[in-house]
């Protein structure tokens, strides 16, 4: 009986840990994209590893050619982005206290290059732009850690109009109590931006 008390109090503490290291790697790059109305999205740019990558082309290249095919984009599509729709599709905006949530993706691609799968894609977003500065954060990870993504905020752009002020800089999440369940390494990108 101890026995058994002794396993299920450790369940917790094995089921954290069946997340807590990677089994997928992704390098990641971003630009925030902005229109004359304000933030209207993130522009992705992730390259998976070798392994992940040579299994999700097996899985959907029906014509065995090596790769990725106008016809095969859809089943890719779904199979990644599908199941992390209701996460944000790993892009988190905070405005003030909340979290901004994704409208869609648009513009999904998927190619090989160099045997690695390569994805860009926006997520779409709305945050208007006002008279005063509005300020947000944003990360593109995974909060399990399933896969680790390594996004180089260092060199993180912007593509804004010139009837919009925008400041930015990548730093460590810190204090950002919304992120609490991110790992302490990712950085954020930190937004702010005004009609001039």
């Amino acid at each position: 009986m101890r026995g058994l008390l002794l396993f299920l109090m450790f369940v917790p503490v094995l089921a954290a840990q069946a997340f807590a290291h990677p089994h997928v790697f992704a390098d990641v790059k971003v630009k925030v994209l902005y229109d004359a109305t304000g933030f209207v999205g993130i522009e992705n740019h992730w390259t998976y590893d070798e392994a992940y990558s040579i299994a999700m082309l097996s899985s959907v290249d029906k014509d065995g050619d090596g790769k990725i095919s106008t016809g095969e984009q859809s089943s890719l599509q779904t199979a990644i982005l599908g199941p992390i729709e209701k996460s944000n599709y790993y892009n988190y905006v905070q405005a003030g206290s909340k979290f901004l949530s994704a409208k869609r993706v648009r513009d999904f691609k998927a190619s090989m290059v160099k045997g690695k799968l390569v994805l860009d894609f926006v997520t779409e977003f709305s945050m208007p732009a006002g008279v005063d500065w509005t300020m947000l954060v944003a990360v593109v990870a995974d909060p399990t850690n399933y896969i680790q993504m390594t996004t180089d905020m260092e060199n993180a752009d912007v593509d804004a109009p010139k009837s919009l002020e925008v400041e930015y800089f990548s730093d460590a999440l810190d204090g950002l109590t919304l992120f609490k369940a991110f790992r302490s390494e990712i950085e954020g990108l930190y937004l702010r931006f005004k009609k001039k």
